[in-house]
């Protein structure tokens, strides 16, 4: 759960990097102190146009809101609302260019099921890291008055989440995420008593028991309140106005929390509660965090005073069909296997993977450019084999990349406006003609064409990327001897546009040596099956033997109708619904020489099914080393069904470097290192291992052949869940109990995509692996799991890490320092108290466990008492003595704490049934009452007994 692996490091070291390649969202820009911001009503929620309509309200609501936050320096300038296309076309709403729903800063769609209507932000960076886009529900829009109720006034909860979203704040409360990740509620203070996990530190209130409503108890094992217990703020008269990222629904809170000793003390933060904030940001205010930002670091956008904040409105709405222009190179560096391998993937994108009603064009360069087919809508097989035709057979001459683009938006104006529509480029070389890709940019911007670039070698011009950074495309990286990057560049950049619900379930290049027979199989789960497709590829020698048996044992074999062969692939076409299981592919090569085969299984959601999907990015387009200090690129990849996180899957990371070498590594979702949160179905990793100078593809395999992945469902019949979403105002509304909470075990599934580009230079001669000068990650999980009066022993436990970052064996040793005092172990690690083996009852500070396994200790403290407390922070290093930065504090009580008293719950059911005991109870004594009254009756001699009334030691209850 640490900021990116890297950005600790590099004080002393130039980089430069750009958002990540998927899913990049719109680019937000703060210009005079306005932002830019694209909003986008998905195609799943039904025409309503209150949506729209409220959508303006509450942004022009969160402007002003805003403006006020960040002390006049931003405000909502420009926001653009994306209309689905299924909605009824309308006057009014504008043509989208680059605009998808996939790039919306701000989304709105369908309830998470975890989290139904509560807004949140999809976080996977660390401290100062922006968030990829906000969440909204229809209802949450429509419904002002249960929005209202729930979670405030709609422009401070947009404020809450925009902190996530813009600056990569986090919240300064505590809160139990369904995933399992959690942030206590309650602290014990290192100057005395236990206190509410707030900012700040004035916010006035009072806590209680949330499920008996009964007063908090204390834990003797933890020292503070139990897990139930809330705070709940005083609604009128509380004074505090910080902060955003607490309870942003307190009528005094305007702004963040700073750290200003001079600035305003009832929004001053609180470094040492134990909040998601101070944990990633290293106890960081909010306010600090976003005075680095771009935004408004080194004095940008000052405070002015502005005649209005009230947005522009911009309504957009994206066409019914996708267009698409093939730019392909055909200069004289890809005559030969490169241009079959082009032809061949792109004879495979025509016949398989474009739509009905999609349009498409095909362009070629050389020293010139050329239209070898105009824009045309793909209306039937007819028009595929001509689109097929037209495809180069030959190459020869220069490189003019500019002349490519250049033709490619001639071609789609032939047609109609150029706005929105795609060129897919491939070059493998360096541009070597005027015009150039520079002068071409502006032209494509201006006109919202959007470029995705495919270098296909490592020679391809450096300036690809930055094309379609620029254009709001998509980046790519191929070998010339690889197929299946390549076809998973054309794939992800139809899908990106089109939103389809196709899956590339297996992809994969294959040398199969002289008369043997490869074998494998492949998944299919029951979320996908309809136009499932197996397809295998070769370029030269004799047809390959290709069988596939089904889950049922059946064999397709050459001969059967649904045995489909061409000059260079073989297609076997699955009618209906592929049965879900395992299927088995044999391919025999039956030349005398080695054959290099192209493996690929496509399928497509059943029905209204909702099928599980991998995406990938990098963090950076590009790393420059101009230094020795250490850098990394990482690697995300998320594994969801919907919005549901797919957890417990196997997810691989594999890296093309320069010279064709390729190295696999493990992605994770552990919330250690790299990883920012654990469960969310985000799995991370960094990456450092760069050879040389040079182009470093990415691809990404999800994997549950093993059979251990599932997603988190939950009983909303008893609670709602609520993760890093915005506060609601009453705390209990958040509460999910670990039996409301459950996995639910998916199938054996396999899943494909690409990754994405990262142009590395500076590499020093012999790469960076050789040099031990990468130190373990930050531990950021810090907790402590017992603490023992009797004993005076403190149990810590935290996620073991590796020798370099994430990765490696094992850290060398541990480093952990503790003091009496937060805030002189927060200023000062290094000159505090040093925990020796001697102290370490359990557990080693020298012998650690493998990166990604749980590491206890249980350390004998020097006192304890009334009023001791001990705070603890841990780093790790290696042999080199290379360390991480200090963890996050935690905090012991060492106080003698009897066991809580026992608690009687209102629970309505408990009174129910003890009011129906005392009832039988009554009415037995009543009974009893009357016999014995009728026995005494009989005999005026027998002895008076005592009232229970009598019994000084009576206490009557009812």
């Amino acid at each position: 759960m640490s900021t990116i692996c890297w950005i600790a490091l590099l004080s002393a070291f130039g980089w430069h990097a750009a958002e990540a390649v998927f899913n990049r969202p719109y680019e937000i820009k703060l210009q005079d102190n306005g932002y830019n911001l694209l909003v986008a009503i998905s195609e799943n929620i039904p025409e309503d146009t209150r949506i729209v309509d409220r959508l303006q309200e509450i942004l022009t609501e969160a402007s002003q809101a805003l403006y006020v936050a960040t002390n006049n320096r931003a405000f909502c300038a420009v926001v653009k609302i994306l209309i689905p296309k299924s909605w009824t076309k309308k006057d009014e709403y504008l043509p989208a260019g680059t605009e998808t729903f996939e790039k919306a800063n701000i989304r709105v769609d369908v309830p998470n099921p975890l989290y139904e209507d509560n807004p949140y932000v999809q976080q996977k960076g660390g401290c100062g890291v922006e968030g990829d886009y906000m969440h909204l529900t229809p209802k949450y829009v429509v419904d002002k008055d249960y929005g209202q109720m729930t979670w405030g006034p709609y422009g401070k909860t947009f404020v809450h989440e925009f902190g996530h979203l813009r600056w990569g704040l986090f919240d300064e409360y505590g809160f139990d995420d369904p995933s399992g990740e959690s942030y206590p509620h309650f602290y014990r203070s290192s100057t005395g008593g236990v206190l509410p996990t707030r900012c700040s530190a004035k916010v006035a209130g009072y806590h209680q028991n949330m499920v008996t409503g009964a007063r908090c108890q204390l834990n003797p094992e933890t020292g503070v309140y139990e897990p139930e217990c809330r705070f709940y703020p005083y609604f009128s008269d509380n004074q505090a106005t910080g902060s955003y990222m607490f309870m942003h629904f307190l009528d005094n809170v305007k702004g963040f929390c700073h750290s200003d000793p001079e600035g305003d003390p009832l929004s001053y933060h609180n470094r040492e509660a134990p909040n998601k904030q101070n944990v990633m940001c290293q106890g960081q205010s909010t306010w600090d965090i976003m005075n680095k930002h771009q935004d408004f670091a080194n004095g940008a956008n000052p405070p002015r005073a502005v005649n209005s904040t009230v947005p522009r409105f911009v309504l957009l709405q994206e066409s019914d069909f996708v267009s698409i222009v093939l730019v392909l190179d055909v200069s004289g560096s890809m005559q030969g296997e490169p241009l079959q391998r082009l032809i061949q993937v792109s004879r495979r994108f025509i016949r398989s993977t474009v739509s009905l009603g999609t349009s498409v064009g095909v362009v070629t360069f050389a020293v010139d450019a050329s239209i070898e087919h105009p824009v045309v809508s793909v209306t039937s097989q007819a028009v595929r084999d001509g689109l097929i035709a037209s495809l180069p057979t030959s190459a020869t001459g220069g490189t003019c990349i500019g002349c490519g683009l250049q033709k490619g938006v001639q071609a789609l104006e032939e047609v109609g406006p150029s706005q929105g529509g795609i060129l897919l480029l491939i070059t493998d070389g360096e541009e070597n003609r005027d015009p150039r890709i520079s002068e071409v940019i502006p032209e494509l911007v201006t006109k919202s064409v959007i470029v995705s670039s495919i270098a296909y070698s490592q020679d391809a011009d450096a300036m690809l990327q930055t094309l379609s950074l620029q254009t709001g495309g998509l980046s790519f990286f191929s070998g010339t001897d690889e197929s299946t990057a390549l076809d998973n560049a054309f794939t992800t950049t139809f899908e990106e546009k089109a939103g389809t619900n196709g899956v590339k379930i297996l992809s994969e290049d294959k040398t199969i040596s002289n008369r043997e027979t490869y074998s494998n199989h492949v998944y299919v789960d029951n979320s996908v099956g309809e136009n499932t497709t197996f397809s295998v590829s070769w370029l030269d020698g004799q047809r390959p033997r290709v069988t596939l048996g089904t889950p049922h044992g059946l064999m397709i074999t050459e001969g059967d109708p649904l045995y489909d062969v061409t000059s260079d692939t073989i297609t076997i076409e699955i009618p209906g619904i592929a049965t879900p299981g395992k299927w088995v592919y044999n391919i025999t090569n039956n030349t005398p020489n080695d054959q290099d085969v192209t493996v690929i299984v496509t399928s497509n959601a059943v029905n209204d099914t909702v099928p599980i999907k991998v995406t990938a990015q990098v963090s950076a387009v590009s790393l420059n080393y101009s230094s020795t200090q250490p850098t990394a690129l990482t690697i995300f990849a998320s594994v969801r069904k919907g919005y549901l996180p797919v957890i417990g899957a196997v997810v691989k990371a594999s890296i093309e470097k320069p010279g064709g070498e390729v190295e696999e590594i493990m992605l994770l979702d552990n919330g250690a290192g790299t990883d920012v949160t654990t469960n969310d179905g985000i799995y991370s990793r960094c990456f450092f291992n760069f050879s040389k100078d040079g182009r470093y593809g990415v691809s990404v395999k999800g994997d549950n052949s093993q059979g251990g992945a599932g997603y988190i469902v939950i009983n909303h019949g008893r609670r709602r869940g609520m993760r890093s979403g915005v506060l609601p105002l009453d705390p209990a509304s958040g509460f999910t109990s670990g039996d409301d909470v459950q996995k639910e075990p998916l199938e054996p599934f396999q899943r494909m995509t690409t990754g994405g580009v990262c142009q590395v230079q500076g590499i020093p001669s012999g790469g960076i692996s050789g040099q031990d000068m990468l130190p373990p990650s930050r531990v950021d999980d810090l907790v402590v799991v017992e603490v023992s009066y009797a004993n005076a022993t403190v149990t810590l436990s935290w996620t073991a890490l590796g020798d370099d970052f994430d990765q490696g064996g094992p850290a060398h040793h541990v480093e952990t320092r503790y003091s009496r005092h937060f805030d002189q172990l927060a200023d000062d690690f290094y000159g505090q108290a040093l925990v020796n083996q001697s102290q370490v009852l359990q557990g080693s500070l020298t012998s650690l466990p493998e990166p990604g396994s749980a590491m206890t200790i249980v350390i004998l403290v020097p006192d304890r008492g009334h009023n001791v407390t001990f705070v603890f922070a841990v780093r790790m290093c290696d042999e080199a003595d290379n360390c991480g930065d200090p963890s996050n504090i935690v905090t012991a009580n060492l106080e003698y704490i009897p066991d809580p008293e026992p608690v009687y719950t209102n629970d309505t059911l408990t009174w129910v049934i003890v009011g129906s005991v005392i009832g039988v109870v009554v009415l037995v004594a009543a009974a009893l009452f009357i016999s014995c009254k009728f026995c005494r009756s009989k005999s005026a001699k027998s002895a008076t007994q005592p009232s229970a009334n009598d019994n000084p030691a009576y206490n009557h209850t009812v």
